[in-house]
């Protein structure tokens, strides 16, 4: 008797038209995905990250076989890119890891070889030495004195020199593998899109702002931008265009700021300021007059065709407080800049820690 075949319907909606087990499925393994790359995995992650939204909401629509195809292509060359530069950057850190244990090994066989070669020397002028207690003859027993005292400053101004190589040898190593390990942690805490400090750097910069400022009571502002309708210019230019919008706006943030100061990707199309201006007034006037500067649009060309893209963002700007703490002064931030895009984008809100908040805290 021939089986029966059944299908499994993963794809198939549920009794109450609920979204299909599969679209949910690969809803979650997208949030995964987003929320477990970190920034120092691979050069690509940054970007991987901030499609996976976009990824998971054209999911949540069921964009149909033929949308729902495309959408798993991007998804799957997007993925297989970033696992390949992973394997790339984890064979770079094992061959590092693998100069320093050679280096060590290196070291450890001279200085032992050495040694022996010392200690050979030395038994060998004892023993002379202790012959000598047998030379009756004064001239005869000082001719032999004076050639072991020569073999025994030679043997050590040759330990000495041998010594020497081998320090210059090793600092000159262990400076390349300095310089190699500033240049890896400098690119971990680096955004590879737009070369701004990352989120990772910028949460380690506010801790240490908000120390210092709790020592010396020297107050300090912080904002968060985000561009306006980003969503929309991906989807109409592409991501590539919304790529070069992404750095246009990074480099205008960077020009608005002293130094000192510190501009980074927050994560997606947010950027967050630190500055050390405690004027919350001069801050918004700053980002107010970068926004001005942004031009009505940016031309680009497409196989020979002119285009043009256009964008504006968005901020929220607050001031430290005595008491605050990363999470309060993000809050706060973020509520500034939610006030912004409700109040109909293209502008600049700050807020204050309510007086309230001061007493109980």
């Amino acid at each position: 008797m021939p089986s029966e075949l059944i299908e499994l319907a993963l794809n198939q909606p549920g009794p109450t038209g609920s979204v299909p087990v599969l679209l949910t499925l690969a809803d979650q393994l997208l949030a995964m995905i987003g929320k477990y790359v970190p920034d120092s995995a691979s050069r690509r992650a940054p970007a991987v990250r901030s499609h996976v939204a976009e990824w998971r909401a054209l999911l949540r629509v069921d964009p149909g076989p033929g949308g729902l195809a495309a959408v798993a292509d991007q998804v799957a060359a997007d993925c297989d890119a970033l696992l390949d530069q992973v394997r790339v950057e984890r064979a770079d850190r094992e061959a590092e890891l693998t100069d320093l244990m050679r280096l060590l090994r290196e070291v450890v066989n001279t200085l032992r070889g050495d040694g022996k070669k010392f200690e050979a020397e030395l038994n060998r002028s004892t023993s002379a030495m202790e012959s000598m207690v047998e030379i009756q003859d004064i001239r005869e027993l000082k001719r032999h004195l004076s050639r072991e005292i020569v073999s025994l400053k030679q043997a050590v101004a040759r330990r000495e020199e041998t010594d020497t190589k081998h320090c210059e040898l090793l600092s000159s190593r262990v400076e390349a593998l300095q310089q190699s390990l500033k240049a890896a942690r400098a690119e971990a805490a680096t955004d590879s899109l737009t070369s701004l400090p990352n989120r990772g750097a910028f949460d380690v910069a506010l801790r240490e702002w908000i120390a210092n400022a709790a020592r010396t009571s020297a107050a300090f502002t912080v904002a968060m931008v985000d561009l306006d309708d980003f969503k929309q210019v991906n989807d109409k230019h592409g991501h590539q265009v919304g790529d070069r919008v992404l750095v246009a706006a990074g480099q205008i943030l960077a020009t608005s700021v002293e130094g000192g100061d510190m501009v980074a990707r927050w994560g997606g199309d947010e950027f967050a300021l630190l500055l050390q201006s405690g004027s919350t007034a001069k801050t918004r006037e700053r980002l107010t007059d970068a926004l001005g500067r942004i031009s009505p649009s940016y031309e680009y060309d497409v196989d020979g065709e002119r285009r043009f893209v256009s964008f504006s963002f968005s901020g929220g700007v607050t001031t430290w407080a005595e008491g605050d703490t990363p999470e309060a002064i993000i809050k706060r931030t973020d509520k500034a800049l939610y006030a912004a895009k409700r109040a109909g984008k293209r502008r600049i809100e700050s807020r204050s820690r309510s007086f309230l908040h001061a007493l109980v805290s």
